[in-house]
């Protein structure tokens, strides 16, 4: 099985990648260092706690699945720091992306 994305594909990947790193890194690192009783607070709430349990889980999940299925070039290893990095957001494209790395898929 080939997966060939066409450069429309592409474009839409790349610049959810790039709208996700500047818009969610952007609005937490912000919040980090002008409002840091903003990120406490978040972090005490149990509906954003349960959200950031998910993220973590999904991150996990998709690192799994996304080399079962043999569509990532880069190791799994690269998802998970690129997401905790960026978001999953940005790290999803830039793995199915990457031209260089191991798989199979032409991409």
């Amino acid at each position: 099985m080939v997966v060939d994305y066409t450069s429309k594909e592409r474009f839409w990947l790349w610049l959810l990648s790039l709208f996700s790193f500047f818009t969610i890194n952007v609005a937490f690192l912000y919040a980090l260092f002008f409002e840091p009783d903003t990120v406490v607070g978040a972090l005490r709430n149990p509906v954003a706690a349960a959200f950031i349990v998910e993220a973590f889980l999904l991150m996990g999940a998709l690192s799994y699945l996304l080399t079962k299925w043999g569509v990532i070039k880069l190791s799994w290893r690269w998802f998970v720091v690129l997401s905790l990095l960026g978001s999953m957001g940005f790290a999803l494209p830039i793995v199915l992306l990457a031209p260089f790395g191991k798989s199979k898929f032409k991409s």
